[in-house]
């Protein structure tokens, strides 16, 4: 009689566990992980080689905006700062500056901060007065148009209105007129210096009749003077002055 000893000894020693699947191991670390189990804190190193870029690269930049900064601060001070310069008065040979350094003065040059003065008065008013009344007829237009450009704009268009209704520059053109102009005084008012006064001797020669008349005239002119806005410019002949009015008499 065969006797089945694996189920005698499951029976007498008590119901053994059932085998465990293959594979169960396995499932059970799965599912471990699947359901959020503990795990150990992971930490993340950087490449050396890239720290290393990075860090140059920043360096790198640091030094081109303060290369950039002293640049820009080289530049404004260029901007600034007086110009260098040597002056050397040729008629004695000295040198009276050096880098915005006096070293003195001489008989023909004086040096000092840039003002206006009195003779800028007297040089811009003779000029005036000279493209007024010194006649040449191959530069009459421009000379007239250079004594416009010192005056103020208004008193420029009340002159110049003057010129067309008298038919001044007409008459002058007609008769071939061409004077030399002597000036031979020009002082400032005492009691107001933006006021000039002029006396001056005009040849002149134009034709008339068919003949040449030669004729002088003494005038005595004043000139009001106003100080340019611009400061020293080509229009006022770099004197800082502008004229504000003009008035004359014949004094013979």
């Amino acid at each position: 009689m065969l006797v089945d000893t694996h189920n005698g000894a499951r029976g007498g020693a008590g119901e053994a566990a059932p085998a465990e699947p293959k594979g169960a191991k396995n499932a059970s670390y799965d599912a471990a992980g699947e359901t959020g189990a503990e795990v150990g804190p992971q930490v993340i190193y950087r490449d050396p080689a890239d720290v290393r870029t990075v860090m140059q690269l920043v360096s790198a930049v640091a030094v081109l905006m303060l290369m950039l900064l002293l640049s820009v601060c080289g530049n404004f001070y260029m901007y600034l700062r007086r110009p260098d310069r040597i002056v050397v008065d040729r008629t004695s040979g000295r040198t009276i500056m050096i880098n915005d350094r006096e070293f003195g003065e001489t008989e023909a040059v004086q040096l000092g901060p840039d003002r206006l003065t009195d003779q800028d008065k007297r040089y811009v008013v003779g000029e005036f007065v000279k493209a007024l009344y010194k006649i040449d007829p191959t530069t009459r237009a421009s000379d007239l148009e250079r004594a416009l450009r010192m005056m103020v704009p208004m008193s420029a268009q009340k002159f110049s209105i003057y010129l067309r209704d008298q038919r001044v520059l007409e008459r002058q053109r007609n008769e071939s007129w061409q004077a030399a102009w002597t000036p031979q005084s020009i002082e400032l008012d005492t009691n107001n210096k933006f006021i000039a006064r002029v006396i001056g001797k005009q040849d002149i020669s134009r034709v008339e009749g068919g003949q040449v008349v030669e004729e002088t005239r003494q005038l005595q002119l004043m000139v009001k003077l106003i100080a340019d806005p611009r400061g020293r410019a080509d229009a006022n002949l770099r004197s800082g002055f502008q004229i504000a009015s003009i008035d004359y008499k014949e004094l013979n």
